[in-house]
Order: structure tokens, then sequence, then C-alpha cells
């Protein structure tokens, strides 16, 4: 092995290898996995000194569900029976139309997050210049932060909201008790998705600097694109045909359609499927956008 000669302040003559001097730095999958774990914890413990002001949460989303039975009541009792003596619009009842709102934004509770405006602060106020050094990648941080606020949320906000819910509008649960499950892991692969898209828009800071206007937009369309406040049933083939394409139906739509037992046998497997591959195509979409977009930070003074 080469090795080149060091001569400290003693005097005494030490030898470095160089190839031991140029090994570069690393990190086991384990520590790597365990560094990521400990963003997870820490954005739980974040959430839980400001766990008071979810549980007016719970009173806002009450008024939202009672706000959507009311209007939907008044539209099935517009309607006349259909041929089986029973209103159907969307290929839903009204008791299923109901449990469908109310398991939208039961959902909402758990997997929202506000991944796109923390990276535009941080591009914003300078502080990307800070993370970017750091030993490990932002991304991959952003979104255990957000594994850590949903696990908080599922707590201390989404339990809640289902005692409340559930008896006050006479929710129905699946048939097959499997579906729960299934529900749940598709509301998983929905945080991920969720938040892969919201860091991709948070990229946007980097090239407009500001997104206020961006991020607004995106607050008033993503709960009508995902399917939160319409099911996509009610609307034209064409429309049913282009969100088929986009994966906002991975965040709402699809794990509401599971619970109630729309997805049936092979359509349950493909419609998680389907989530997985864009929770799996969103994050590498991400990890290329920003490795494409750091390039464009620019830090001044000191």
């Amino acid at each position: 092995m080469a090795a080149d000669a060091v001569t400290p302040v003693g005097g005494e003559t030490a030898t470095v290898g160089t190839a031991e001097r140029l090994l570069p730095w690393g990190r086991s999958p384990a520590a790597t996995l365990g560094l990521y774990a400990s963003f997870v914890r820490l954005s739980f413990l974040k959430f839980l000194a400001y766990r008071l002001r979810y549980y007016t949460g719970v009173i806002s989303y009450t008024i939202f569900i009672s706000g959507h039975y009311y209007i939907y009541s008044a539209l099935f009792a517009s309607r006349a029976p259909g041929p089986g003596g029973e209103v159907v619009i969307g290929g839903l009842h009204l008791p299923q139309m109901i449990t469908y709102v109310a398991v939208s934004w039961i959902g909402r509770s758990f997997y929202f997050n506000n991944i796109a405006r923390e990276l535009s602060r941080m591009v914003v106020e300078g502080e990307i210049a800070v993370q970017l050094i750091k030993p490990f990648h932002l991304q991959t941080v952003m979104l255990s932060e957000a594994v850590g606020e949903s696990c908080f949320r599922l707590m201390m906000f989404t339990l809640p909201i289902v005692v409340v819910i559930v008896p006050l509008f006479h929710l129905q649960g699946p048939d097959d008790p499997a579906l729960y499950v299934w529900t749940f892991l598709s509301f998983w692969l929905a945080l991920v998705i969720y938040s892969q898209w919201n860091f991709l828009i948070g990229c946007l800071a980097f090239h407009l600097k500001n997104i206020q206007g961006v991020l607004r937009a995106q607050m008033v369309s993503m709960d009508f694109l995902t399917g939160v406040l319409v099911p996509f049933t009610l609307f034209p083939d064409w429309f049913q045909t282009v969100v088929q394409w986009l994966p906002f139906q991975g965040i709402s739509y699809i794990p509401v359609m599971i619970f109630l037992g729309q997805r049936p046998g092979r359509q349950l497997y493909q419609a998680l499927g389907l989530q997985l591959l864009w929770a799996v195509g969103l994050f590498i979409l991400a990890r290329l956008v920003f490795r494409f977009s750091v390039r464009r930070v620019i830090a001044q003074g000191g």
C-alpha cells in the first residue's frame, strides 16, 4: 500500500495510507434507516406539543361533513327512484354517498401535510443552503417527517373524528372486514403520493422564488382533483378518463372506493398497484427535479 509521510508538530514522522485518506465517508443501511426513523419520531413529538389546536379541527371537519350531508340529502330527495325503488346517483345510493364524503374527509385528516409550503419557506429564507450541506437527503427527510406527522394525526386527529362522525351520521362499514386493512394500506400509499406531489410543487420555489399563488391554487384545487368534494363518478366519461391518467385519484378516490367495496376482487389489487406505481414514480421524479433545481441555489452574504 502506498503511504505518505506526515510530520506533526512534535517532529515525529507518521505514515498515512493514501487509499485510507481518500476513502469516502459512508453510512451503513441500518444506520441510514435509523437516521430517517429519528426524523419520524422527532416530527411526531413536535406536533404532539401543539396537539390542542388539532382538537378544533374535529369541529371544523364535522361542519364540512354536515354541509355535504344536507346537500346530498336534498339532491337525492329531488330525484325520482330508479327501477329498484331506490335513488342512485353516480353508482351510489344516499348512505354510500354520505359514507364516501365522510371517509374522504377522515382520510384527508390523516395524509395532509404542508411539505410544499415548508420547502418554499426554506428556499425564500435561504435555509435551503444549510440543509444541502447536511449528511442526508432533504426529500427523504421531509417524507419521514410527513410520516411522523401522519402518525400523530392518526392518533390525535383522525381517530377523534371517527369517534364523532361515525355515530353522528350512521356511517356504513364494509361487509368484508379485510377492506378495513386494505383501506388503511391504501391511505398510507396516498400519503406518499400526496407528499411527493407537494415536494414537486415546493421545488417550483427554486425557479419562481415566490410560489404563494401556486400554493393557494393548489389548496383550492386539490380537494376537488382528489375526489374529496365530489366523487368522480358524478362527472362525464371524458373527465373520468382524464383522471385515470393522473395521480390525484390515488390520494382519496381510490382508498374511499376500496372502503365502499367498489373495487372487488382483481380490481382491488389493480387499484393498489396503481397507487404504488404513482408513489414510486413521483418519488423518483421528485428526486430528479430536486437534483436539477438545487443547481439554481445562490448564497450571498455570510
